[in-house]
Formats: structure tokens, sequence, C-alpha cells
């Protein structure tokens, strides 16, 4: 009961901070501007943007506590009209630095990118942190999406071409592997592949391959980090539909996992419904290892970049006790 009180009155005190302090300096109803938005003193057209994420989190296995989510920077940028660059830094994490890439743009068809920047691979697991419609990425992108699966964020160093040709999106990439700020720990560079489909207005379906070695903790054995993925996504007046499914082999193991969000939108661009089902399984050659995870939410958008989260989420776990989590996050974006 004493827990309940305490959330209650944390809920309160998002609710009017969000709603006393956010709402006259940023109106829900303020549109971005069109272009690079955001500019800093410069010769050169760039754009600077951010967000920090404060949250309250209460779960049965863990103590009441405030915490900063992410506090992120960017900085984007024209040097010339066909190369282009970004800088991410994230100084609520360690390590700071999250993007540092330069593009060079040579037509929609082909382009090219370079540097530390998202694997390309999958459709929650390149969505922006800002840009997720609950609090937590799914545990199935968190386990075994490339770049979640080292704790690198989604990221790693690398080469990527990326364009568009008729109704198909393409991301076709050579990376080290070893995550985030690191050098390649091997003599293999790993594979990874993306295309999207947009088969009809509102829908989009894709596929994801990832090819890859990763060095043994023991020894100096490389064994195979091989990764496929299908996904969809689907939105029809109010209504938006994602689903994922995602398979994996890391050394000996073979996992899989996957998950089916719906968001349904009470008033458009300002109060939206969650829920979202997923199950994952990190070892199919074992009893026993699965789990499914509940999730129930509303957002409420201050701004396009600012909004108020509230999740519940349930973790049947079939190898561990259960987690039961109340989660509330607030986000500043500009």
């Amino acid at each position: 009961m004493k827990k309940l009180r305490c959330s209650i009155l944390w809920w309160l005190f998002f609710y009017f901070l969000a709603g006393g302090l956010l709402s006259p300096a940023l109106s829900a109803k303020e549109k971005e501007k069109p272009g690079l938005g955001n500019t800093v003193g410069s010769s050169l057209p760039l754009k600077l943007s951010g967000y920090a994420q404060l949250q309250l989190s209460e779960k049965n296995t863990e103590n009441l506590t405030f915490f900063i989510n992410r506090a992120r920077f960017s900085l984007a940028g024209a040097l010339t009209r066909w190369l282009r660059f970004k800088l991410q830094a994230d100084v609520a994490k360690s390590p700071v630095l999250r993007d540092a890439l330069a593009e060079v743009i040579l037509s929609e068809k082909i382009n090219l990118r370079l540097g530390q920047f998202i694997v390309p691979f999958g459709l929650e697991n390149t969505t922006s942190a800002g840009e997720l419609l609950t609090i937590n990425r799914s545990q199935t992108v968190d386990l075994l999406a490339p770049g979640r699966d080292n704790a690198a964020a989604g990221r790693d160093q690398g080469v990527m071409l990326f364009g568009h040709y008729s109704v198909f999106e393409y991301h076709l990439g050579l990376f080290n592997g070893s995550g985030i700020n690191r050098k390649d720990d091997n003599d293999h560079k790993d594979f990874s592949f993306r295309v999207l489909l947009r088969a009809a207005p509102g829908l989009k379906a894709g596929f994801s391959v990832y090819q890859g070695r990763k060095r043994a903790a023991e020894n100096t054995t490389n064994l195979v980090r091989n990764k496929y993925g299908l996904e969809a996504s689907f939105t029809r007046e109010r209504f938006l539909l994602n689903a994922e499914y995602l398979r994996a082999t890391d050394g000996q193991q073979k996992k899989q996992g996957g998950y089916v969000l719906l968001a349904y939108s009470v008033k458009p661009e300002k109060l939206q419904l969650i829920g979202r089902l997923e199950t994952v399984n990190l070892d199919l050659s074992l009893a026993g290892q699965k789990s499914t995870v509940y999730t129930a939410g509303v957002n409420w958008f201050i701004t396009s970049k600012s909004k108020l989260q509230i999740n519940y989420e349930y973790h049947d776990r079939q190898a561990d006790a259960n987690i039961r989590a109340f989660l509330v996050q607030l986000q500043v974006g500009f």
C-alpha cells in the first residue's frame, strides 16, 4: 500500500510538471519548421537537437527509484550538397559517444554512410529511443538484435550503402561486430542487410539478415553470430500495428522471439493507448527457457518531441521469478 501511494504521488508530480511547466512553453499545436530546424551559429547549415528522459521505476524486484534514462544531444549538418555528418552523445551513459558518421549523397538510389551508427536490422532496433511508443524496447530486440545483444545501443562501426528504388528501401553494410566505440576483436567483418517493401498505403514489410562472428570469452575461437528478422507495420486511421520475429544463432545456442504491438490514438497527436505481447526463448534446446512479456501503456504527447509515458509490464518467466514493473517517463525534447 505504501508503494502504491508513492507511485500515485510521483505520477501526480510528473503530471503537474509536464502540464504546468511545459505546456505553456511548448504548445501541442506547435508545428516544427521545415528544413534543418534549430540552428547554431555557423556559416554551415547545422541542426542541433536532443532530448532527456526522466524515469520513475517501481519493480517487485527493485526499490522505487528515479533515474535519468537518457540525455542525448545531436549535431547534424551538410558540409556540401553531397556530404553530410551527424554526431550524437548521451551524457547519461558511458561511453558517451553514440553516433559519429558521415554520408556521401550520390542519388536517391545509392548513398554511402561510414562511421559509427545503428546497425541496419529490424524495425524497433532502428527506431530512435526518443520515438519508441513504449518506454522499453521489447526483450526480443534487446536480447537478439545485433548491437543490442552486446550492450552496444544498437550501434557498431563500419560502412553501409543505402537508398530507395521504386517501392523498395535497402541498407547493406559491413561492420566490426565488436560493438560501440571498439576496434574489431577478430579478423572477420560482419555483414548486415535490411530491405523494406512499401506494399500499399500504410503497409510496410521487411526482411533483415546479419551474418557475423564473435570471439569466445575463454579463447580466441570465433563463434557464429547469425540473425534473421521479419517485420511488418500497418497504419490505418487511428490504429497502428507493428510486428517482428527474430531468430538467432549464437555459438551453439538457437534463440528466437517476436512481438505484436497495437496502438490506438484516442486523440490524434495527443493521447495514445498502447498494448504489446511478446515472447522470447534464449535456448531452444532446453525446456523452460521461454519468457512472455505483457505491456500496457498510455502516451500523452506534449509536443512532437516531448511526451509523458506510463507503462505496466508483467514478465512471465519459466526459468526465473516473474517481474512486475510500473514505469513513468517524462521526455523533454527539442
